[in-house]
């Protein structure tokens, strides 16, 4: 059965509280964030799926041509192009961007990185106001709560938004 988009393929790893999912999702030619804010559907679904623990990634437990997964439930998608995580923004956009370092935690991990806003913000305006059900972390790095040692980084984390716990901006070194 083939998939009814046309936009191509991202590689992707997806994290739940304690599974890892690499795979690839077919997106749209709109992207991947219109595919992740489909109110139409609560699931995504994937194909070249491999399943993994998060405490032993290294171990693959199984895989499968295709796959349904709950967006409700991800934590977080780690994708390897910036460009595939990036919110989309208006055409002929003057606002610049502005870097700000973070650190949030979700109920399974603590997540450090870097999140680009057009103004500056306070860390609730971050979390409730941006657009999009999934937050872009750039540069990131997740940390397995029961097991620090388990540290994941990617170039884009995208965290969903629901299963944000706590979440501050760290100040800037002048």
């Amino acid at each position: 059965m083939k998939f009814p988009y046309s936009g191509g393929v991202i590689a992707a790893d997806i994290y739940f509280g304690g599974h890892r999912v690499s795979c690839k999702i077919p997106v749209p030619t709109t992207g991947l964030y219109s595919l992740l804010m489909d109110p139409l559907s609560s699931m995504l679904e994937v194909t070249d799926a491999y399943i993994s623990r998060v405490r032993d990634l290294g171990n693959i437990l199984d895989n499968y041509d295709r796959a349904a997964l709950k967006k409700d439930n991800i934590m977080f998608v780690i994708l390897a192009r910036r460009d595939d995580g990036a919110l989309p923004r208006g055409a002929g956009s003057y606002l610049r961007t502005i870097d700000h370092t973070v650190h949030l935690t979700t109920p399974h991990f603590e997540i450090s990185g870097i999140v680009e806003t057009e103004a500056k913000v306070s860390p609730s305006d971050v979390v409730l106001k941006a657009p999009g059900r999934y937050l872009p972390v750039f540069n990131a790095k997740a940390v397995l709560h029961r097991a620090p040692e388990t540290a994941i980084e990617g170039k884009v984390f995208l965290v969903n938004r629901d299963l944000i716990e706590m979440f501050t901006i760290l100040p800037t070194s002048s």
